[in-house]
């Protein structure tokens, strides 16, 4: 359950639009509430997924930046309560009209960053795999990986909680990458239960399951091209793809952020997903 804004966070809000009530730009104001229960209030609040930073301008010669691990929310206001019950690295954005859009959040902030009059957008791919592009004022909250839970209890500060406990994330076969939010180190074995089934090249007859066309077909512009077409692949930061398919236990190549995809090299006529559990043993994140 969502927890309300206490009194001093109002005030926060309040006091920081004054602060900025004298520049030249509108200004869109927030509060960004990290894990430990921390909040840093204020505006040009930026954040772009493969830069896993968020930062918050509280002053005008502070701004804030931390990793979006540590990052339990961020709050426009206006959020009425509701019910989320998120899994491993799966995010929502939850509207001022109580709908909820689930999915990965790509990035937070003005549609033209050198141009602070212009539209401030919250940007998220939904669960089917569309990317929504929503206006600031029309969005209560933006929840990342493991900032809720169903009990809205905190974790404790400094702790890691998608890569110590087990997660479930859905990788849709519409696009090419999706973040898992776990950052991993090279040599460290995952282990990976994945279910579902996809179609690729829009045809019934060319369904794949984790280990790949039921064909055995490949596709030799895939991304690991020896392998079969449409199987579970990673990606470590920018580093080169590897095949998962239905393997339990996959030891990673490097350091760096883990994304999950589809070995394809077309995506619009695909559909279906994998719904991927990734495991690893407990650490704190240093």
């Amino acid at each position: 359950m969502f927890r309300k804004l206490n009194r001093p966070a109002v005030a926060g809000l309040a006091l920081v639009s004054i602060f900025w009530a004298g520049t030249a730009t509108a200004q869109v104001t927030g509060t960004v509430v990290l894990k430990s229960g921390e909040r840093h209030t204020g505006a040009d609040i930026d954040y772009r997924y493969d830069r896993r930073m968020v930062s918050v301008r509280t002053g005008q010669n502070a701004q804030p930046r931390v990793d979006v691990g540590q990052v339990a929310y961020v709050d426009f206001g206006g959020a009425p309560d509701a019910q989320l019950n998120l899994t491993g690295s799966q995010e929502a954005v939850v509207l001022k009209d109580g709908t909820v859009v689930r999915g990965q959040i790509i990035e937070l902030g003005h549609e033209t960053p050198s141009d602070r009059s212009s539209a401030f957008l919250v940007i998220i791919r939904d669960s089917n795999g569309q990317e929504q592009r929503l206006n600031s004022s029309r969005v209560g909250r933006v929840y990342f990986a493991g900032g809720t839970s169903s009990t809205d209890t905190a974790p404790t500060a400094g702790t890691n909680p998608t890569a110590t406990s087990a997660t479930g994330l859905v990788v849709s076969a519409k696009q090419q990458w999706t973040p898992t939010g776990l950052v991993v180190r090279r040599g460290e074995t995952l282990t990976f239960d994945t279910t579902g089934e996809i179609t690729l090249t829009g045809g019934n007859d060319d369904m794949a399951s984790a280990a790949g066309a039921k064909s055995g077909r490949v596709t030799a512009t895939a991304p690991v091209p020896r392998s079969t077409a449409g199987a579970l692949i990673g990606r470590v930061g920018n580093g080169q793809p590897f095949l998962i398919g239905n393997q339990t236990t996959v030891a990673m190549p490097a350091a760096g952020q883990l994304f999950l995809g589809v070995n394809d090299d077309h995506f619009e006529d695909n559909s279906g997903e994998f719904r991927v559990e990734i495991s690893r043993a407990g650490r704190t994140r240093r």
